[in-house]
């Protein structure tokens, strides 16, 4: 059986201005098929959009997949000590495909206050020396100011949400000391997020597939499976921009030669024929 399938051009890596080179799983938001974190590279300084929130990106290592990025809506937020930046988690929007982290955080405890056993509660994390916020309508926060802690313990009562969130450093605070019983004092608008493909993404991306959703179940889309033989057709071709593709053999993901080719716009159909 022969197949003709429409793939995507995708650059290996691209910059924004001086920030080093990004790489997949990011992805130009002018190439909207080539990866899964969209950077912007338009507004100054660049943005970020994760969940469909943009966020500034201040600073980025030569490599790896961290990025400083600061959070305006979210700064704000704390600036007016609103229980709004306490009821959202910082997680992936899209955990089928890549999770992330952020670097410092804070755990924090949103236990409903309007349960009859909320003196419970309140008497669980009292005895552990947790400090303590009910300054939101419904909930009570329960944390200790220990940076980038995750500990969750095994006896946590079962009302309780886990939420963890950007907090700044204690060096921050410098000459003084953090105020830790003002919970959103302690918190940051600007922080370190790493992103991690999951690890069905990985083999996916391996095998020159496309990650994707479709009704909350994972799908790798144009990947090479099998023994298969692929050929390369080109058509519409500029000289105008280089592009780096690769016309490659698979015989158990044994990928060969890669070249470079100026052009423009290209055409590419990959014929899929099944050796067996």
């Amino acid at each position: 059986m022969i197949m003709y399938i429409s793939i995507p051009i995708c650059p290996e890596s691209f910059r924004c201005a001086a920030l080093p080179p990004f790489m997949y799983p990011f992805y130009n938001a002018t190439d909207t098929s080539c990866g899964l974190i969209k950077v912007n590279c338009t507004p100054k300084p660049e943005e970020i959009l994760i969940g469909g929130w943009p966020y500034v990106i201040l600073e980025r290592s030569d490599s790896g997949s961290s990025v400083l990025i600061y959070n305006k809506t979210f700064d704000q937020l704390l600036n007016n000590n609103t229980c709004e930046a306490l009821m959202e988690n910082f997680t992936s929007p899209s955990p089928l495909l890549y999770s992330f982290s952020t670097d410092p955080f804070i755990t924090l405890f949103k236990c409903p206050n309007k349960l009859g056993y909320a003196q419970q509660v309140h008497t669980y994390f009292n005895q552990r020396n947790y400090n303590s916020y009910n300054g939101c309508e419904g909930y009570n926060f329960y944390y200790k100011y220990l940076v980038s802690n995750a500990t969750v313990q095994k006896d946590l009562p079962s009302t309780c949400q886990v939420i963890q969130l950007p907090v700044k450093q204690r060096w921050q605070f410098y000459p003084q000391q953090p105020d830790e019983i003002n919970i959103s004092s302690l918190l940051s608008s600007a922080f370190t997020i790493s992103f991690q493909m999951s690890a069905s993404c990985e083999d996916c991306h391996r095998r020159f597939g496309q990650c994707d959703t479709n009704n909350g179940y994972f799908q790798c889309i144009h990947a090479v499976e099998g023994n298969r033989t692929i050929k390369l057709i080109l058509g519409n071709i500029h000289l105008r921009s280089p592009l780096c593709f690769t016309h490659a053999h698979d015989t158990k993901s044994d990928f060969g030669l890669r070249y470079i080719i100026w052009l423009w716009e290209i055409k590419i159909y990959v014929v899929y024929k099944s050796t067996n």
